[in-house]
């Protein structure tokens, strides 16, 4: 697929008909309206995984099942991976012959909320 050749660098997405429910800090899609600009991580036959550099996790469980006291529940910013389908998807640009610096004037980075 085309798009296999832009792993790992920045492109450009245009979103449609995306649930609200992919709005938001888990997503880092808070203008779904606007181009956003993301890291392409991967593409599949389902969609593309796209970085949310900031999505913020708060361990309360171990590893073992045991909970974490509330005292000791940190909230740490992890980057994280997220499938967007084809479905919510309206076009993607991506940037051939280099990977853009920031983002455009009508472009949102996912991930920060402003």
């Amino acid at each position: 697929m085309f798009l296999d050749s832009y792993v790992n660098q920045k492109i450009q997405i245009r979103f449609k008909n995306l649930p609200e429910s992919l709005s938001g800090p888990i997503t880092g899609i808070y203008y779904p309206d606007k181009w956003c600009v993301a890291k392409l991580v991967y593409v599949e036959s389902m969609g593309i995984w796209v970085e949310n550099p900031c999505y913020e996790h708060t361990k309360v469980q171990e590893e073992d099942g045991s909970a974490v006291p509330s005292e000791e529940q940190i909230q740490e910013k992890c980057p994280t991976n997220v499938l967007i389908k084809w479905e919510y998807i309206e076009s993607v640009i991506a940037f051939p012959q280099r990977n853009p610096e920031g983002a455009g004037k009508e472009t949102q980075l996912i991930g920060f909320h402003s």
